[in-house]
């Protein structure tokens, strides 16, 4: 379990830095799906399987829902990047990482003595990644996206400290309510950049 647990962290590192890095949003989506795949790997490390698979499958329908979304609204709006813009976002990342693997093990010695290593570096990649996505962009789009992280490494480290079915489907309204602002947003944005186009 600890070789599968590493692996989704390694997982976990990379979905981060890819939606931190790029804004393709069909690329955001897949490594959306992906994040949360790992996260369930290492909530079931703290609860039972039945439980952490509500995070999984709520997770894989917000993700579903944001990504018909842009289905039907970004197929032919194709955004184009500096090389500055995204080496600056991945110099970024990095940080996140190396502040992450400095403090993780002091804070889990020093507050969450409870929980394993690779929980405490997994929830706090994805609160660290998203809220550095969330400084950088203005997209709506990759703001759901990253307060999707956000909550999911909420969850990873909560789901370790306090097993509550009442909270896992709060939790999980949560996560689809994000989801249904998010397609809002995106539907609104989308359309007011088309009025922008059509103004003459």
């Amino acid at each position: 379990m600890q070789v599968l647990s590493t692996i989704a962290f390694i997982f976990i590192t990379i979905t981060s830095m890819v939606n931190l890095i790029l804004r393709e949003w069909r690329i955001n989506a897949i490594a959306l799906a992906f994040q949360y795949l790992a996260a369930f790997v290492l909530v079931t490390l703290s609860w039972p399987v039945g439980m952490a698979v509500i995070k999984l499958i709520v997770g894989w329908m917000a993700t579903t829902a944001i990504a018909i979304t842009s289905l039907r609204h970004r197929q032919n709006n194709p955004t184009t990047e500096s090389v500055a813009s995204l080496l600056f976002r991945g110099l970024a990342g990095l940080l996140v990482i190396l502040v992450i693997f400095i403090l993780a093990p002091r804070l889990q010695e020093s507050i969450f003595p409870a929980l394993d290593l690779v929980i405490v570096q997994g929830g706090l990649m994805l609160l660290g990644m998203s809220l550095m996505q969330l400084g950088t962009s203005a997209d709506p789009y990759l703001n759901i996206i990253s307060l999707l992280s956000l909550l999911a490494g909420f969850e990873i480290i909560h789901a370790a400290l306090e097993r509550s079915t009442l909270l896992t489907g709060m939790l999980a309204v949560v996560n689809l309510g994000l989801a249904l602002a998010g397609v809002y947003f995106i539907s609104q944005s989308d359309a007011e950049d088309g009025s922008k186009e059509k103004a003459p």
